[in-house]
């Protein structure tokens, strides 16, 4: 247990800085998503770009069955 416990605060402390060094423009929103009693973390941008309306997943982790599972955003991105 003490070893999810630490994976929680590793997955946020790591989300936290990329998200903090996210070079999007003014208009797109980082959102970082923490759920801790479900162990499921997320970074979302989400805003708009020109005319485009921008709502995409970064990165998702799971922490499941003691391992750090990670889904990847696999669309290409313009």
């Amino acid at each position: 247990m003490e070893k999810v416990a630490q994976y929680r605060e590793y997955v946020q402390i790591l989300l936290n800085q990329y998200a903090k060094d996210d070079v999007s423009n003014d208009e797109v929103e980082v959102q970082l998503i923490f759920d801790t009693n479900r162990d499921h973390y997320q970074w979302m941008n989400v805003g708009w770009e020109d005319l485009n309306r921008i709502y995409r997943s970064i990165v998702h982790l799971d922490i499941k069955d003691g391992k750090i599972w990670l889904f990847p955003e696999l669309v290409s991105r313009r």
